[in-house]
């Protein structure tokens, strides 16, 4: 799944070439890492990705057959685009199917693809599987799973899906034992669109609608029936509302790089003060500590890390280009030194 546009990662971050493509971890794209990482156990990869971002997954994966990039009219978050691949891939021998994001990080690709193998044969136990990552800390940017005990090859069952909570509550969720989403789905496609008919009908019909549309050479059509599609996650449309969900726990230093706070965990800080610090240019950071200090094209970012989660308002505000507002500086406190 490669069609985020991403804000939480501004300035490098942008509409058009949005996280996946960047190379924030390695000297590889998300993306390339994440094919890379799949592509031991399968050679049957396919690409979900925006009409716009389609010649950049060629330029990042070329060795990718043009069929098997699966353009979309437009971003319609992962509801869409996922049931509109478990449609097409029932017609095509109904084989256990993993939706994998491709703007996400694993340290150890052997124990992601274990879990891979573990979360295929927990598919034919329900409608989904999912990976379930535990918290190595208390994170108001990740949704959580209750679960019940473990249960050996079926998977775990999956008691309920808590969208991102406040502070206090992901410190209470983590005592309890509960566990990260990763946002992985597992599935056998003729199950999870046998859930989605009974949880997520009516969204369901007008993808197929959309479907039928492009089979028939109508695509104005098939545009117009897709941009009409709600801007839906998957989690939201269907995974909360479905029964006999499994879960395997992936223990494979797994990370969704959502944030710079994030990726400064990942790569460590690049000075002695904690910053993270991306740049083609010198910075001189002085008296600055824990902070992002990103100078791109686009523009120059300087965020206290406790002041994360304010980031995407902002750019939103910055993009809408509406006068009268803190500017981005200014929410991270005003603090930016640099040269």
């Amino acid at each position: 799944m490669a069609g985020g546009g991403g804000t939480r990662l501004w300035p490098l971050s942008t509409e058009d070439c949005p996280k996946q493509f960047l190379k924030l971890i390695s000297d590889k794209s998300l993306l390339r890492e994440t094919y890379d990482r799949v592509r031991p156990a399968t050679d049957d990869i396919y690409v979900a990705t925006s009409g716009r971002h389609v010649s950049r997954v060629r330029g990042e994966l070329p060795e990718v057959p043009p069929d098997r990039i699966l353009a979309e009219p437009s971003r319609r978050n992962s509801g869409p685009p996922i049931l509109a691949a478990a449609l097409q891939f029932a017609e095509e021998g109904d084989p256990v199917t993993a939706c994998v994001p491709s703007d996400q990080t694993v340290a150890d690709g052997e124990a992601f693809r274990r879990a891979l193998s573990a979360a295929a044969a927990a598919a034919d136990r329900g409608p989904v599987a999912i990976f379930a990552v535990p918290p190595v800390r208390p994170d108001t940017d990740f949704g959580y799973l209750e679960l019940t005990e473990p249960g050996g090859a079926e998977g775990i069952e999956v008691l309920r899906f808590i969208e991102k909570p406040g502070p206090a509550e992901a410190e209470e969720y983590v005592r309890a034992g509960y566990y990260w989403n990763a946002g992985i789905f597992v599935f056998r496609p003729s199950r999870l669109l046998a859930e989605a008919r009974r949880v997520a009908g009516d969204l369901l019909a007008s993808v197929d609608s959309y479907r039928e549309r492009r089979r028939a050479g109508d695509e104005p059509g098939a545009a117009a029936a897709w941009d009409a599609l709600p801007d839906i996650s998957f989690d939201f449309a269907v995974m909360e509302k479905a029964s006999g969900v499994r879960a395997v726990p992936l223990r494979a230093g797994w990370s969704d790089v959502g944030t710079w706070r994030a990726v400064r965990e990942t790569r460590k800080p690049s000075d002695e003060n904690g910053n993270l610090i991306f740049s083609d240019v010198p910075v001189l950071a002085i008296g600055v500590r824990d902070s992002a200090i990103v100078v791109a094209p686009d523009g120059v970012l300087v965020l206290p890390f406790g002041e994360e989660r304010e980031l995407k308002a902002a750019v939103e505000r910055l993009r809408r280009g509406e006068k009268g507002r803190p500017s981005l500086e200014d929410t991270a406190s005003g603090r930016r030194d640099r040269r």
